[in-house]
């Protein structure tokens, strides 16, 4: 059975459909009732008038039970209903007055009267039903032999009934809108987002329901084409789930739900890229899963774009005769160098890394000629300070050489909003004799 989560256009039939539900269940009770009452009334009267009246009411529930599978709107359905509430009540009442309103029969009539007050659904409704009820039951009893206490208590029992099921059916009406508030907010939210949002069945792996988005994301006619289908045939690769599945239990164990990027398929066969979250949870006693899925196929093309950019830009620097180096310093005062060049070797005598560890900074920092080190360190020391791009000159002894060479170093340094140094760009190359 599909769900009206998302949905905002189809209202009307979901409603209608769960209405005459409802109105076929209260005919089935009312049936059973009725035919209780009848077969009580045969207690207290044998006129043949009388037990037809009394006998024709589950009769008329067998009919009106058959209407709610007719064409027929909820709303006129709810009006029959309405008419056949008060026939039935001014019927028992005038069985009551034929046999003077016996007193175990008027336990029956006002039990009868009263619960049907309980099953009528709008308090307009229920106020038309009380006036015609109350006048006709008031006419009755004063036409009646009955004394005026015995009048008086059944009018206000009676009373009494409609004023508390009054206030019951505005709770309920009250609750009743607090619901479809909050379900039009969740409807609103989910189809006015960019992404598509799928409800699936947790067993089945059918698709209970889609939000309106989900037609252009997957290039539908209408959103409800994807329901009652499998959801894992939305993927490029049908076997994506199964393949994942370890993978899928791993996160949802550890977060609580699963996000990866895949590639989908739209209804036409056409390949895209989409950002997709799967989180399980579980209402009204089952289980599903909520799919979001956004189309990232732009993102995708130009984070591709990006890598053959940062590609062409590596290869040029790789090449060129510098030693360049880039690292950072958010974490604190130990780099983290994001960048190092492959003529490191040449500078240092190092093989290149693409993470220089603390090991071979300490290595670099030995190679320094000891008459150049305190002054390096100050030189370093005033960069920092400064947080200007600055130049330093010194000696180094490259790994396996015999010989110091000269180094000229340029650093630029990159501040943070708060006037930190980030990251430094490092530019070394050698100084000729």
């Amino acid at each position: 059975m599909a769900l009206n989560i998302f949905q905002t256009n189809n209202n009307s039939s979901g409603f209608a459909t769960k209405s005459k539900k409802m109105a076929r269940m209260g005919a089935i009770g009312a049936f059973f009732i009725t035919i209780a009452y009848a077969s009580f009334t045969c207690m207290f009267t044998t006129d043949t008038t009388n037990l037809i009246m009394a006998f024709s009411l589950p009769m008329a529930c067998i009919v009106f039970y058959g209407i709610t599978y007719t064409n027929i709107i909820s709303k006129t359905i709810y009006e029959i209903l309405l008419y056949f509430l008060m026939i039935s009540a001014c019927f028992t009442i005038f069985i009551g007055y034929k046999i003077n309103f016996e007193g175990n029969y008027s336990v029956l009539m006002m039990v009868i009267l009263n619960l049907t007050l309980f099953i009528i659904p709008t308090n307009k409704k229920l106020a038309i039903y009380f006036g015609v009820v109350f006048i006709f039951l008031l006419v009755s009893l004063l036409l009646s032999t009955q004394s005026y206490s015995f009048i008086w208590l059944i009018i206000c029992l009676f009373l009494f009934s409609f004023i508390l099921s009054f206030i019951i059916t505005m709770q309920r009406r009250n609750l009743i809108r607090t619901i479809d508030s909050n379900a039009s907010i969740l409807k609103s939210i989910a189809n006015t987002t960019n992404d598509a949002f799928l409800l699936v069945d947790y067993f089945s792996k059918e698709i209970k329901d889609a939000n309106e988005r989900t037609s252009t994301v997957f290039n539908l006619t209408n959103a409800k084409d994807v329901i009652k289908t499998n959801y894992q045939t939305l993927f490029a690769d049908d076997n994506y789930i199964q393949q994942h599945r370890t993978e899928i239990k791993q996160q949802i164990t550890d977060y609580g739900y699963f996000n990866d990027e895949v590639q989908f398929k739209t209804i036409d066969g056409e390949i895209f890229w989409g950002y997709l979250s799967l989180s399980p949870f579980n209402a009204a006693k089952n289980n599903y899963y909520l799919l979001q899925i956004r189309n990232i196929d732009a993102k995708k093309k130009y984070d591709e774009k990006i890598a053959k950019n940062s590609e062409k830009y590596r290869f040029i620097l790789d090449n060129l005769d510098e030693f360049i180096y880039l690292a950072n310093y958010s974490k604190g005062n130990i780099p983290d160098f994001e960048y190092v060049s492959p003529f490191i070797e040449e500078i240092f005598g190092i093989k290149p890394h693409q993470n220089v560890s603390q090991e071979i900074q300490e290595k670099v920092a030995q190679l320094y000629h000891p008459e150049d080190v305190p002054k390096i360190k100050a030189e370093k020391d005033q960069f920092f300070n400064d947080k200007k791009a600055a130049v330093f000159n010194y000696r180094v002894k490259p790994l396996g050489k015999d010989k110091y060479i000269w180094i000229q170093e340029k650093v630029f340094p990159r501040l943070d909003e708060n006037g930190n140094i980030i990251e430094i760009l490092g530019i070394l190359r050698k100084k000729e004799d």
